[in-house]
């Protein structure tokens, strides 16, 4: 019974800790405007997120210059907004608001 009740409260555990360190994502998006700025690419989509973006409406996110994937999404990011395909997003963690809040990955849809 002992090794049940252990095994019940690091599950708990687990999903608590999941739960709260989940990093929100977008859904789908459109992309509306793409800008490259010094410290990476800008750009703006449908989805809102007035917690974390507080420019634009909540629309602004960003992918960091530092990401190490940066050459990769950007170039997969601009051929996303070329063809009109959507994207889901997801925001880094731990971050405060701001301007346009990183993201550390996403998805395209068909």
């Amino acid at each position: 019974m002992k090794l049940f009740k252990g095994k019940l409260v690091a599950c708990l555990g687990l999903l608590f800790c999941g739960i709260v360190s989940a990093d929100p994502w977008s859904g789908n998006a459109t992309i509306n405007t793409l800008y490259p700025t010094t410290d990476g690419l800008t750009f703006m989509t449908s989805y809102v997120n007035t917690e974390l973006s507080l420019c634009d409406g909540g629309k602004r996110f960003k992918i960091a210059k530092t990401h190490p994937n940066y050459d990769v999404m950007v170039s997969t990011m601009i051929s996303a907004f070329m063809s009109g395909k959507e994207i889901s997003f997801n925001i880094e963690s731990g971050q405060q608001p701001s301007c346009a809040p990183a993201i550390n990955r996403f998805l395209l849809s068909k």
